[in-house]
C-alpha cells in the first residue's frame, strides 16, 4: 500500500538525504566533463563559503513572459517581473540541503526584487533545482566548448513527500541557463525560456564579476 501511494504522489526523484554536498555539479556531471572546464567556473561552482557576484542583467519578456513572470513571482520563482536593463547581485551559499542562489535585481525606476532557489543533488544523481513556492526543474547538465549547460527536463510541484508533475504547456517552457567564462574574473550567465505555443516567453544576458 505504501509503495502505491509513493508510486502516486512522487512523480519526480528524490533529493540527496544526507549531508548536501558541494561538488553537487561535479558529481552530476562526471570527472571527465567536469574537468573540461575551466578552472575558475569549477571554482564558482564548488561552495565552501558564501561569495558574492555584481553585475548587470537585459531582460526581454514577451506578453506571455510577463504573465508567467508575475503568477511565479508570487511563488518565489526564478523569473525577473520587469524586462531591461538591471543591476544584479548573486548570493551564492551552501545550505543544509544543497547550495543557495539568491539573486537580487534593482530595474527601472529603482524597482528592486530577489528570487532565490537551491540547487540540490538527487538521489540517481542527476540535479534539481528547487525555488519557492514548490516549484521544482529537473535538469539535465552539459558541457560545450567550456561553458556550463542547464536544461531543464521536467517540472514538478512539491510539498514535502509530494511532488506532482506540471505539464510544459503549464510553464514558461524549457529553460537553458549557460554560464560561460570571460576570463579576468568574469562571466556570462544566459537565461532563456522557450515555449512550445508562445515562442522564446523569457530572455536574460549579464556579465558578472568575482569579487575582488
Amino acid at each position: 500500500m505504501r509503495q502505491t501511494l509513493d508510486a502516486i504522489l512522487w512523480a519526480g526523484p528524490r533529493a540527496f538525504d544526507g549531508a548536501a554536498p558541494c561538488d553537487a555539479i561535479a558529481r552530476a556531471l562526471g570527472a571527465r566533463r567536469w574537468l573540461s572546464l575551466p578552472e575558475d567556473v569549477r571554482r564558482r561552482f564548488t561552495t565552501h563559503a558564501p561569495v558574492t557576484y555584481r553585475g548587470t542583467t537585459q531582460t526581454r519578456l514577451n506578453v506571455m513572459g510577463r504573465f508567467f513572470a508575475w503568477c511565479l513571482a508570487l511563488l518565489g520563482a526564478p523569473l525577473p517581473p520587469f524586462a531591461g536593463r538591471a543591476d544584479a547581485v548573486v548570493e551564492v551559499s551552501p545550505e543544509r540541503d544543497g547550495v543557495s542562489w539568491a539573486r537580487r535585481y534593482r530595474g527601472p525606476f529603482g524597482l528592486a526584487f530577489a528570487v532565490r532557489s537551491i540547487k540540490r543533488l538527487a538521489e540517481d544523481g542527476r540535479l534539481l533545482e528547487c525555488c519557492g513556492g514548490g516549484w521544482t526543474m529537473l535538469l539535465d547538465i552539459e558541457v560545450e566548448d567550456g561553458t556550463l549547460i542547464f536544461r531543464s527536463r521536467r517540472f514538478f510541484w512539491r510539498l514535502g513527500p509530494i511532488s506532482i508533475p506540471i505539464a510544459l504547456a503549464l510553464t514558461p517552457g524549457e529553460a537553458e541557463i549557460r554560464h560561460e567564462d570571460l576570463g579576468g574574473g568574469r562571466f556570462r550567465f544566459t537565461l532563456t525560456f522557450d515555449h512550445p505555443w508562445f515562442g522564446r516567453t523569457v530572455e536574460q544576458d549579464g556579465i558578472f564579476e568575482d569579487p575582488r
